[in-house]
């Protein structure tokens, strides 16, 4: 399991209602995803999510975020990667 930080230099909230309406249809994340969070930043957004995998990640970013991202104008985003050691949940 690992968690990816994606932060949007410069991203709003109507670019990511825009990009999350593409990328989770009907406003479900991908089979297998644990975790989806986002917010605005001091520098425009971040997304937090907890996947199954990095690789997963990095196909999901390569076919559907990226070219949703550039459709909105987004900057292209900053992704931080980290293994899960522990996830507590109600």
């Amino acid at each position: 399991m690992v968690v990816v930080i994606v932060d949007i230099p410069g991203g709003t909230e109507l670019q990511y209602e825009q990009i999350t309406a593409t990328i989770f249809p009907g406003g479900k994340i991908p089979d297998g995803w644990i975790m989806h969070v986002a917010g605005p930043t001091e520098n425009g957004w971040r997304v937090v999510n907890v996947i199954p995998s990095q690789e997963l990640f990095e196909v999901f970013a390569r076919e559907q975020l990226l070219p949703a991202a550039q459709a909105a104008g987004d900057a292209p985003p900053e992704v931080t990667f980290f293994p899960v050691h522990r996830l507590i949940q109600n």
